[in-house]
C-alpha cells in the first residue's frame, strides 16, 4: 500500500511538472497588451471558449483607434464594451463581427456577454485604456 501511494504521489508531481508550465502560458496568451504598438489601428480578434473570453484582458493607450473582431466559436453570445459605446450583433456560432472605436477615456473598464446569464457565468474580460 506504501508503494502504490509512493507512485501516485510521483506520478501526481510528474503530471504537475507537464501541465502547470502549459497552464502558464495558455494564461499569458490570454492578455494582449498594444500599448508598444504602432499600428494606426489596434487590432484584436477575441473568441469564446465556452463562457470565457480569449483574451480575458486587453491593454491599449488613450487616443488608440481599437478594432475588435468577436470570433464565436460556439454558442449564441455577443461582445459588448459600454463606456465606448460598442457592442457587436447577438449572433449564432462560428461567425465573427466587429466592432471599431477610439480609446477616448483612460480607465479599467468591462466587456461583456450580454445573453441571458453568460456574463454571470464568467463570460467578461477586462479593458486597460493607459494615458
Amino acid at each position: 500500500m506504501k508503494t502504490l501511494r509512493i507512485l501516485l504521489v510521483g506520478g501526481l508531481l510528474v503530471l504537475a511538472a507537464f501541465v502547470l508550465p502549459a497552464q502558464t502560458a495558455q494564461k499569458s496568451q490570454e492578455v494582449v497588451d498594444l500599448t508598444g504598438s504602432t499600428a494606426s489601428v489596434k487590432e484584436i480578434t477575441v473568441m469564446n471558449d465556452g463562457y470565457t473570453f480569449i483574451p480575458s484582458e486587453i491593454t491599449v493607450n488613450l487616443g488608440d483607434t481599437v478594432r475588435i473582431t468577436f470570433q464565436n466559436t460556439g454558442g449564441v453570445h455577443d461582445w459588448v464594451l459600454d463606456e465606448f459605446n460598442v457592442a457587436t450583433p447577438v449572433f449564432r456560432g462560428k461567425k465573427s463581427e466587429t466592432v471599431e472605436f477610439v480609446a477616448d477615456k483612460v480607465g479599467t473598464f468591462e466587456y461583456y456577454c450580454s445573453v441571458a446569464n453568460h456574463r454571470a457565468l464568467g463570460m467578461w474580460g477586462t479593458f486597460i485604456v493607459k494615458d
